[in-house]
Protein backbone atom coordinates (compact mmCIF):
# COMPACT_ATOMS: atom_id res chain seq x y z
CA UNK A 1 0.00 0.00 0.00
CA UNK A 2 2.84 2.30 0.64
CA UNK A 3 3.84 1.79 -2.93
CA UNK A 4 0.43 2.67 -4.12
CA UNK A 5 0.39 5.75 -1.93
CA UNK A 6 3.70 6.82 -3.49
CA UNK A 7 2.34 6.17 -6.95
CA UNK A 8 -0.79 8.15 -6.12
CA UNK A 9 1.31 10.98 -4.70
CA UNK A 10 3.50 10.95 -7.82
CA UNK A 11 0.43 10.94 -10.03
CA UNK A 12 -1.15 13.74 -8.01
CA UNK A 13 2.08 15.71 -8.34
CA UNK A 14 2.12 15.12 -12.11
CA UNK A 15 -1.55 16.13 -12.36
CA UNK A 16 -0.73 19.25 -10.37
CA UNK A 17 2.22 19.95 -12.72
CA UNK A 18 -0.02 19.35 -15.75
CA UNK A 19 -2.63 21.69 -14.26
CA UNK A 20 0.07 24.36 -13.87
CA UNK A 21 1.22 23.78 -17.46
CA UNK A 22 -2.35 23.92 -18.74
CA UNK A 23 -2.91 27.09 -16.75
CA UNK A 24 0.19 28.62 -18.33
CA UNK A 25 -0.90 27.41 -21.77
CA UNK A 26 -4.34 28.97 -21.18
CA UNK A 27 -2.66 32.25 -20.18
CA UNK A 28 -0.47 32.10 -23.29
CA UNK A 29 -3.50 31.41 -25.47
CA UNK A 30 -5.32 34.36 -23.86
CA UNK A 31 -2.34 36.63 -24.45
CA UNK A 32 -2.04 35.42 -28.05
CA UNK A 33 -5.75 36.12 -28.54
CA UNK A 34 -5.25 39.65 -27.20
CA UNK A 35 -2.24 40.15 -29.49
CA UNK A 36 -4.25 38.79 -32.41
CA UNK A 37 -7.08 41.23 -31.65
CA UNK A 38 -4.61 44.12 -31.44
CA UNK A 39 -2.97 43.10 -34.71
CA UNK A 40 -6.39 42.90 -36.35
CA UNK A 41 -7.16 46.44 -35.15
CA UNK A 42 -3.78 47.66 -36.41
CA UNK A 43 -4.34 46.02 -39.79
CA UNK A 44 -7.75 47.66 -40.06
CA UNK A 45 -6.21 51.06 -39.28
CA UNK A 46 -3.41 50.49 -41.81
CA UNK A 47 -5.85 49.37 -44.48
CA UNK A 48 -7.89 52.52 -43.88
CA UNK A 49 -4.76 54.64 -44.18
CA UNK A 50 -3.80 52.83 -47.38
CA UNK A 51 -7.26 53.50 -48.80
CA UNK A 52 -6.94 57.18 -47.87
CA UNK A 53 -3.52 57.30 -49.52
CA UNK A 54 -4.93 55.66 -52.65
CA UNK A 55 -7.76 58.19 -52.74
CA UNK A 56 -5.25 61.00 -52.29
CA UNK A 57 -3.08 59.55 -55.05
CA UNK A 58 -6.08 59.30 -57.39
CA UNK A 59 -7.02 62.88 -56.60
CA UNK A 60 -3.46 64.05 -57.23
CA UNK A 61 -3.36 62.18 -60.55
CA UNK A 62 -6.62 63.84 -61.60
CA UNK A 63 -5.30 67.25 -60.58
CA UNK A 64 -2.08 66.66 -62.52
CA UNK A 65 -4.08 65.58 -65.58
CA UNK A 66 -6.24 68.71 -65.30
CA UNK A 67 -3.17 70.90 -64.97
CA UNK A 68 -1.55 69.18 -67.95
CA UNK A 69 -4.68 69.73 -70.06
CA UNK A 70 -4.90 73.37 -69.00
CA UNK A 71 -1.21 73.83 -69.72
CA UNK A 72 -1.66 72.25 -73.16
CA UNK A 73 -4.59 74.58 -73.95
CA UNK A 74 -2.67 77.63 -72.76
CA UNK A 75 0.35 76.52 -74.79
CA UNK A 76 -1.83 76.31 -77.91
CA UNK A 77 -3.26 79.76 -77.20
CA UNK A 78 0.18 81.29 -76.70
CA UNK A 79 1.47 79.57 -79.83
CA UNK A 80 -1.42 80.93 -81.88
CA UNK A 81 -0.83 84.42 -80.47
CA UNK A 82 2.85 84.18 -81.37
CA UNK A 83 1.91 83.08 -84.90
CA UNK A 84 -0.44 86.07 -85.24
CA UNK A 85 2.26 88.46 -84.00
CA UNK A 86 4.79 86.92 -86.41
CA UNK A 87 2.35 87.38 -89.31
CA UNK A 88 1.83 91.02 -88.35
CA UNK A 89 5.58 91.54 -88.14
CA UNK A 90 5.98 89.97 -91.59
CA UNK A 91 3.28 92.30 -92.95
CA UNK A 92 5.03 95.30 -91.42
CA UNK A 93 8.34 94.14 -92.90
CA UNK A 94 6.74 93.75 -96.33
CA UNK A 95 5.24 97.23 -96.05
CA UNK A 96 8.59 98.63 -94.99
CA UNK A 97 10.34 97.06 -97.99
CA UNK A 98 7.58 98.24 -100.31
CA UNK A 99 7.89 101.77 -98.90
CA UNK A 100 11.67 101.61 -99.31
CA UNK A 101 11.19 100.44 -102.91
CA UNK A 102 8.75 103.24 -103.68
CA UNK A 103 11.11 105.75 -102.09
CA UNK A 104 14.03 104.36 -104.13
CA UNK A 105 11.99 104.64 -107.34
CA UNK A 106 11.00 108.21 -106.46
CA UNK A 107 14.61 109.09 -105.69
CA UNK A 108 15.72 107.49 -108.97
CA UNK A 109 12.94 109.00 -111.12
CA UNK A 110 12.81 112.47 -109.51
CA UNK A 111 16.04 113.77 -111.13
CA UNK A 112 15.02 112.39 -114.50
CA UNK A 113 11.58 113.99 -114.32
CA UNK A 114 13.01 117.30 -113.15
CA UNK A 115 15.49 117.22 -116.04
CA UNK A 116 12.67 116.59 -118.53
CA UNK A 117 10.55 119.30 -116.99
CA UNK A 118 13.41 121.79 -117.10
CA UNK A 119 14.21 120.77 -120.67
CA UNK A 120 10.58 121.15 -121.68
CA UNK A 121 10.25 124.51 -120.00
CA UNK A 122 13.56 125.60 -121.40
CA UNK A 123 12.58 124.44 -124.90
CA UNK A 124 9.20 126.13 -124.66
CA UNK A 125 10.89 129.36 -123.60
CA UNK A 126 13.22 129.08 -126.57
CA UNK A 127 10.25 128.61 -128.89
CA UNK A 128 8.56 131.63 -127.38
CA UNK A 129 11.65 133.72 -127.85
CA UNK A 130 11.92 132.82 -131.49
Amino acid sequence: MAEEAVKIAVLEQRVSDFNNMFSRIDDAITKLSDVNANITKMLAVHEERIEQCNKSDDLLVKMIDNLRNENFKEHKEVTSRIDIVEEKIEEIAKFRWMAAGVLAVIIFIAPIVTNHITNLTHNSQIHKIK
